[in-house]
């Protein structure tokens, strides 16, 4: 099953005073703020809030990771936040802004893009945006760009849209070897797609629709892929000769300005 994809936009210039808003609402509600890429291991909490506060694009800050939705009200008190979240094909979307959870149509049309308009907004969301150039029936197997960085990169000057029709065929033909095994279904699944979100679902649809409507961004990299490229960055950081293990080199390679993300950790006992 792919990893549920989780980031909050908050309207601001500074990640400075992004990331201190995120550390001052975690402690008021109880949390212990830690930093888990020490030398040394930290204590484990079995409860916490783990995010990567992105640099500022556009009027933009992303915030990497689930934060505690409790959160939300006090952060917006001074700007306006949008949180997305997809888990599977179910898309979650809300936006914050003076202390409450506000209306989306209402309260985002200050926002738009230049060239964006409220109609624009309104099939956003309700779920009828833009489908992508390489949309994917639910029977027609599984998204070309569910296949890793290297393997599409075999497709060299492939027509993307004819290299997707090959993918989903071959894929929903091995889909439909395993129908019977439900056992094997979930397993062969789970290797072809590996761990990316699908965002040729209604629900990643309906995410991408709206964040166009608003910014000039990226979904990537998510939380996973920052969290250990920058575990291996700061590792590097700290003592240039400490030793790369096999796969390290292409993990940090993924995300190569991960320390300028900055990471807020809260935990709860």
């Amino acid at each position: 099953m792919p990893n549920p994809w989780n980031s909050l936009y908050c309207r601001s210039d500074d990640a400075g005073a992004v990331a201190d808003g995120l550390r001052e609402s975690l402690t008021t509600l109880g949390y212990t703020l830690y930093n888990p890429f020490g030398a040394l291991p930290g204590k484990a909490y079995p409860r916490s809030v783990r995010l990567f506060v992105g640099l500022p694009t556009h009027g933009w800050v992303r915030v990497i990771g689930e934060p505690d939705s409790q959160q939300f009200p006090a952060l917006s008190e001074t700007t306006l936040m949008l949180y997305c979240a997809l888990d599977g094909a179910d898309s979650q979307i809300q936006v914050y802004a003076n202390g409450q959870n506000a209306d989306l149509v209402s309260s985002l049309p200050p926002y738009l893009r230049p060239g964006r308009t409220m109609d624009d907004l309104r099939r956003a969301v309700m779920g009828a945006g833009e489908q992508s150039d390489t949309p994917v029936s639910s029977d027609a197997g599984l998204p070309f760009n569910a296949l890793p960085d290297d393997v599409q990169s075999m497709a060299g000057g492939i027509n993307p849209a004819q290299a997707q029709k090959i993918f989903a065929r071959l894929s929903g033909n091995l889909m439909k070897k395993v129908a019977r095994d439900d056992s094997q279904a979930e397993a062969a699944r789970a290797l072809i797609s590996g761990n990316a979100p699908d965002w040729n679902s209604a629900g990643g649809q309906r995410i991408r629709a709206l964040l166009d409507c608003l910014m000039e961004t990226t979904l990537e990299p998510d939380f996973t892929t920052v969290r250990d490229a920058y575990q291996l960055h700061e590792r590097r950081r700290r003592n240039p000769n400490a030793r790369l293990y096999p796969g390290d080199a292409e993990t940090m390679a993924k995300v190569p300005d991960a320390l300028v993300y900055i990471p807020v950790y809260g935990g709860m006992s």
